[in-house]
């Protein structure tokens, strides 16, 4: 990331702020929120979790939350330098700390768990596969742009933060940032046979940017004693925020707590 060229009034909005909720089961969970989300895409998991007796944290991944320009500096190994950390700091005041992500969340999850082996993990919509094929082609369009405009995006919110988020990130494409994910995702793939850690697998049928199939590929290539697939017929991709963030609430609690 180059930190010298960017602009001195670049600031993190009020959803995206880091959050750590304080328990009282002296266990911790990790959510990851994913690609051009922000913390807030995890916060009602993270309350919920937190009511439950977990001490939770919810970092923000480098380049999200703050402007497109910060965006554009950051790279797949600041993401998972990140997540690295916040498990480190987790782990320095909880007994055990379990794991779960959204999307490149669920990614970065997988990858996280080969390294730390946590006792406990979820992904949730893991984006081990991506409905649009053209993402394999990010490392040669990013050669040429940086960013492509998209057409009849969602900017209906009464948050005004959401509305920036919509802005700064959801309406465009983003081949340069796409090539880390895809980066993300290749290095998961070829980690897969090293997370022994127990794993629920979540996914929706309703789901348009993560197929199903990932959710199976997941179960059958991770070296887990222990896995299970749970899928959804109504959610859409962010599982976390959509219309049975309650059951996917409900069944990530009961996971960590088995």
């Amino acid at each position: 990331m180059n930190l010298f060229d960017l602009k001195s009034d670049i600031k993190t909005i009020d959803i995206s702020q880091p959050v750590f909720l304080k328990g009282t089961n002296k266990k911790g969970v990790l959510l990851i929120h994913g690609f051009t989300g922000s913390p807030h895409d995890m916060l009602y998991l993270g309350k919920r979790l937190n009511e439950a007796g977990f001490s939770v944290s919810i970092p923000r991944l480098p380049g999200h939350g703050t402007s497109s320009e910060d965006f554009l500096r950051s790279t797949w190994k600041d993401w998972l330098r990140r997540v690295l950390d916040s498990y480190f700091d987790l782990s320095g005041i909880c007994e055990e700390v379990y794991i779960a992500g959204l999307s490149m969340g669920g990614v970065l999850t997988l990858i996280l768990s080969s390294i730390v082996n946590s006792p406990k993990i979820v992904t949730i919509a893991g984006a081990i596969m991506i409905n649009d094929w053209k993402i394999i082609l990010t490392p040669l369009i990013s050669l040429f742009t940086k960013k492509l405009e998209r057409k009849n995006v969602e900017k209906n919110y009464e948050n005004k933060s959401l509305i920036y988020l919509a802005d700064e990130y959801w309406s465009y494409n983003w081949p340069l940032q796409g090539k880390h994910l895809l980066k993300l995702i290749n290095i998961a793939k070829k980690r897969l046979k090293y997370v022994k850690s127990d794993i629920l697998i979540l996914a929706s049928e309703k789901d348009e940017t993560v197929p199903l199939k990932a959710a199976h590929y997941i179960y059958k290539n991770v070296s887990s004693g222990t896995r299970e697939i749970k899928i959804f017929k109504e959610s859409g991709h962010v599982m976390t925020n959509d219309i049975e963030k309650e059951k996917v609430a409900d069944e990530i609690i009961k996971w960590f707590n088995r």
